[in-house]
């Protein structure tokens, strides 16, 4: 068969089957939010004295070592994501499903992973010191998740893409609980050096808060652009839904991002 005798609906299917290999390959490479926190401190060390830059680098190493949260979910994940590629290839498959799926196993990988860090952590929490969860979810990541979550509701009034809904849906609202109990924890401290661990704590609870939120707007977004291509003659409602799961993922990310190049202040 040439190329020029592919269908769009196998066209289609060929891309997303690709993109799900590609981002299940990414899945089994890439350490989860709470495998690693050295990619919050990129831009941390500018403006630091060489005693300063020792005891951040000393908070952030025990702090790894204390969470010691593995990944054993996030390759089970990964390969779950990879098997759903091959599975949308299926013809009596939409190939909104395997997409849709591939956004649950990921969202059960992250709640896995909460699960452990939780218990490698539970020890060092510091409840007296008091948290509100606007530090680390500002009313615009909340105010963007809820406009994802409106827009993929939307999709669902369309019977082909009830079931696919309903699973981003379900995704999305396990990643955003994660990062609602991240945002109302007590703070980590292990009372070597109670200020940078403070501020260590601080900057990773409101960049894991904020990126399991853009992350859980992610599913919407690929979710919406999937199925307004299918759709033969979308309506201008669902023009605007897909737009708000688009603006509000922006925004989401725009604002998980942004502390990663920002200095921290120390004494």
């Amino acid at each position: 068969m040439t190329f020029a005798h592919i269908t769009h609906d196998q066209f289609a299917r060929d891309v997303t089957a690709i993109a799900l290999a590609g981002l299940g390959i990414f899945q089994l490479l890439s350490p989860s939010c709470f495998e690693s926190i050295r990619m919050y401190f990129r831009g941390a060390w500018a403006g630091l004295s060489n005693e300063q830059s020792e005891r951040l680098k000393s908070v952030i190493e025990a702090r790894t070592r204390a969470e010691a949260a593995g990944g054993s979910a996030r390759y089970a994940a990964g390969l779950f994501t990879i098997a759903m590629g091959l599975f949308g290839l299926w013809p009596a498959i939409p190939y909104v499903m395997p997409y849709a799926a591939s956004c649950l196993g990921m969202a059960y990988a992250t709640w896995m992973a909460y699960r452990q860090f939780r218990r490698a952590t539970e020890l060092r929490f510091a409840p007296l010191v008091r948290r509100t969860p606007l530090e680390a979810l500002p009313p615009v990541a909340i105010v963007s998740a809820a406009l994802c979550l409106i827009g993929t509701a939307a999709f669902a009034s369309i019977p082909q893409f009830r079931i696919a809904a309903a699973l981003v849906v379900v995704s999305m609202i396990v990643l955003v609980a994660i990062a609602w109990r991240i945002a109302v924890a007590p703070a980590v401290l292990f009372g070597a050096d109670p200020q940078v661990e403070y501020a260590v704590d601080k900057r990773v609870r409101f960049c894991r808060a904020t990126g399991l939120v853009a992350l859980a707007c992610a599913p919407p977004t690929v979710f919406a652009l999937l199925a307004w291509a299918q759709l033969p003659s979308p309506s201008g409602l669902l023009w605007l839904m897909m737009l708000l799961v688009i603006a509000g993922f922006i925004a989401t990310r725009v604002v998980s991002l942004n502390p990663l190049r920002e200095g921290i202040a120390l004494a």
